[in-house]
C-alpha cells in the first residue's frame, strides 16, 4: 500500500509540475513566439520539459556529489525559475496593455524582453548589496548598553566565500559584543569547515541555531562544518551573557518544549529567544512565557517582490520589528538568499541591535 501510494503521489506531482510548468514557463515563451508570428505547440511544451529536466538533473548530481555539475544545473534552474516567473507576470500584464492600447506585436515583444532583462539585471545588482539595519530597544532589567548583531539565512553553498568575507568585514567594522545567527547557515552538501573558518576572524562570541535548511542535509552536517570554528551551536540551550539570557530553539522543537527542557525563563533577566521561523503560535508562546525579545529569519521578506505578499499569508510577522504583548519580535530579511544572489524590493541585511537601560 505504501509503495502504491508513493507511486501515485509521484505521478500526481509530475502531472501538477507539468501543468504548472506549462502555465508558468510555457505560455510566456509561446506568447513571445506568437508575437513574432512563430506559433507552434512545441513553444509551450518544450520550456517546462527542459526546466523539470534541469531540476531533476541537479538532484541526480547532488546525490552523486558531483559538485560542478550540480552547481551548474541547480544555478540554471534557480535563475530560470526567477526570470521565468517574472516573464510570466510581465507577459500577462503586457498582454492586457496590448489589448487596451492596441500596441503592435513587435513593440510588445521587445518591451516584454526589455522589462524582463532590466528586472533580472536589477535583481542581480541589488542581490550583491548588504545593508546594515539598526534597531534600538529599551529594557528595565539591564544596567548598561548592549550592542550585538543578528545575521540569518546566509545559505552557505549558495553564497560563496567572497560574499561571506564581505559579511565578516561589515561585522568587524561594527564590532559588536556578540553575534547571533538565526538559522539556515548552510544550504549545500559540499560546504566544508574551511568555508566556515572565515568566521574565526571575528573575536566576539558567535551563537548559532539551526533552520530548516540544516535538516535538508545529512544528520550531523552542521556540527561537522562548524567544528573548526568558534561558532557555538546553542539549539535547546540557554547561554548567560552578563545580564542577558540567550535561548536557542532547535528548528525541530517548539518554544514550550525547549523552555521546559532548559528550566524556563528567568524574568529577572533580559531574555533573547532565537527561533528561525516566526510562526505566529510560537511567537505568542514566547511572549506568554516571558521572553523580552525574539529574533527570527526564514521569510527573506519574499526576496523577490511581490513574493513577500504571498509569504505574509503564511507568516503574518514577515519582516521588521513587532510588539507582541510585552515582547519585541524582530524578523530579518536575511543576510543571504535562496538560490542565486538576486533580490527585488528587498535587501540582504545585517541587523545591529542596541539594548538601552531605562
Amino acid at each position: 500500500m505504501d509503495v502504491a501510494y508513493t507511486s501515485i503521489m509521484n505521478i500526481l506531482f509530475l502531472i501538477i509540475s507539468l501543468v504548472g510548468g506549462v502555465i508558468i514557463f510555457g505560455l510566456p515563451i509561446w506568447n513571445l513566439a506568437r508575437l513574432r508570428g512563430l506559433k507552434h505547440p512545441l513553444w509551450i511544451i518544450t520550456p517546462p520539459v527542459f526546466f523539470i529536466s534541469f531540476f531533476a538533473l541537479a538532484r541526480v548530481f547532488e546525490q552523486q556529489e558531483m559538485v560542478g555539475l550540480f552547481k551548474f544545473f541547480s544555478g540554471a534552474s534557480f535563475y530560470w525559475l526567477i526570470l521565468g516567473l517574472a516573464l510570466f507576470v510581465f507577459s500577462l500584464v503586457l498582454f492586457l496593455v496590448q489589448k487596451i492600447f492596441k500596441i503592435s506585436n513587435t513593440k510588445i515583444f521587445w518591451i516584454t524582453i526589455g522589462i524582463t532583462l532590466v528586472f533580472g539585471l536589477t535583481a542581480i545588482i541589488n542581490g550583491q548589496r548588504i545593508v546594515i539595519k539598526e534597531i534600538s530597544l529599551e529594557a528595565e532589567n539591564i544596567s548598561r548598553t548592549y550592542q550585538f548583531v543578528q545575521i540569518s539565512d546566509i545559505q552557505h553553498g549558495i553564497t560563496n566565500t567572497k560574499y561571506t568575507q564581505r559579511i565578516i568585514d561589515n561585522i568587524q567594522q561594527i564590532d559588536p559584543e556578540f553575534v547571533v545567527i538565526t538559522g539556515d547557515f548552510i544550504d549545500e552538501f559540499y560546504v566544508e569547515p574551511k568555508d566556515i573558518n572565515l568566521f574565526n576572524q571575528l573575536s566576539m562570541p558567535i551563537y548559532l541555531i539551526t533552520g530548516n535548511h540544516e535538516y535538508y542535509l545529512p544528520a550531523g552536517t552542521i556540527e561537522r562544518v562548524i567544528s573548526e570554528s568558534q561558532i557555538q551551536l546553542i539549539d535547546t540551550m540557554k547561554i548567560n551573557y552578563d545580564e542577558l539570557d540567550i535561548i536557542g530553539i532547535n528548528e525541530l522543537e517548539t518554544i514550550d518544549g525547549t523552555l521546559d527542557t532548559i528550566g524556563g525563563i528567568d524574568e529577572t533577566r533580559y531574555t533573547i529567544v532565537l527561533d528561525h521561523q516566526p510562526i505566529t503560535e510560537e511567537v505568542y508562546r514566547a511572549s506568554d512565557r516571558g521572553a523580552d525579545l525574539m529574533l527570527s529569519g526564514h521569510t527573506h521578506n519574499g526576496q523577490i517582490w511581490p513574493m513577500g505578499l504571498l509569504v505574509a499569508l503564511r507568516y503574518p510577522f514577515v519582516n521588521g520589528l513587532y510588539s507582541v504583548n510585552d515582547m519585541f519580535l524582530y524578523v530579518t530579511q536575511g543576510t543571504g538568499t535562496v538560490g542565486p544572489l538576486m533580490r527585488f524590493g528587498t535587501v540582504n541585511e545585517i541587523t545591529l541591535i542596541t539594548l538601552e537601560p531605562i
